[in-house]
């Protein structure tokens, strides 16, 4: 019986090891007990993480940056744009050592460092924001340090790793309502290589492409009814050089043609 004793206390002793080590898995910063020994862990709540391309102009990048516990003696932002129209370098944005510290920054600011201006950043743009903490013990901490149980929850709101999207704007510069039709090719005859095109109708979305089978090109429409907020937008695929489109509103005209390599929004 005591031997029975021991062999169920083993069992429950190795469960709840097994149990500690997967909560400590969902929560990563909360790993050691004693504060000294947790990561330098900084939060950035932003304002905003997605524009219209209109609103970009007057927009403002406004963030808290604090920490949960105090073991951080530095933090550094930078920030990038990954855009279609090109690379740009990371630039330093700011260094902070006194938390919780409020920054903001226009981003007619933030292109101009990046040697752009407001009117050059695009539907599909996304200013990626980079932070690196040192610790009050000399430990440097990135984004890398840090499992995607911590980085990807937003309840997180993680300084290491975080973007924002500057979304198409509605088409308000034609009457939507009716039929639309686009004809679209494919220089090497393939098809488009996952690549779509999306309406995006009331939020309700309908995607496009040409297919493997039709090889050359496609022809599509849809229908818009009166009074819906329409969004028109292209989606990578693996060989955007071979694509071109041409859209048409519903009163026949021409409303655009795209490609080789089509942006992100058609209007």
């Amino acid at each position: 019986m005591k031997n029975l004793n021991k062999f169920i206390l083993g069992i429950l002793a190795v469960s709840l090891a097994f149990v500690s080590c997967e909560d400590d898995d969902k929560d990563p910063l909360s790993v050691h007990t004693n504060d000294a020994n947790k990561s330098a862990y900084v939060r950035a709540l932003v304002n905003q993480n997605i524009y219209l391309v209109e609103e970009i102009p007057s927009a403002m990048f406004e963030a808290t940056i604090e920490v949960p516990v105090d073991n951080v003696a530095s933090y550094d932002l930078a920030f990038s744009l990954i855009s279609s129209s090109g690379e740009y370098d990371t630039i330093p944005l700011t260094t902070i050592t006194s938390f919780p510290t409020d920054i903001s920054y226009s981003y007619s600011e933030l292109a101009g460092l990046l040697g752009l201006t407001a009117a050059d950043i695009a539907g599909g743009d996304i200013f990626n924001f980079i932070g690196t903490s040192t610790g009050k013990d000399g430990k440097v901490f990135v984004a890398d340090n840090f499992s995607g149980n911590v980085t990807a929850q937003p309840a997180q709101f993680n300084g290491f790793t975080f973007t924002v999207l500057v979304d198409c704007a509605p088409i308000t510069d034609v009457e939507t309502a009716g039929t639309w039709s686009v004809d679209m090719q494919d220089s090497y005859g393939d098809g488009w290589n996952g690549a779509t095109l999306v309406f995006s109708v009331d939020g309700s979305t309908e995607a496009f492409t040409v297919s493997t089978a039709q090889g050359t090109e496609a022809s599509h429409t849809k229908d818009v009814p009166s009074g819906a907020l329409l969004e028109i937008f292209f989606t990578n695929g693996d060989w955007d050089s071979e694509i071109t489109f041409q859209l048409y509103s519903p009163d026949g005209a021409l409303y655009g043609e795209y490609g080789p390599s089509p942006g992100k929004c058609v209007n």
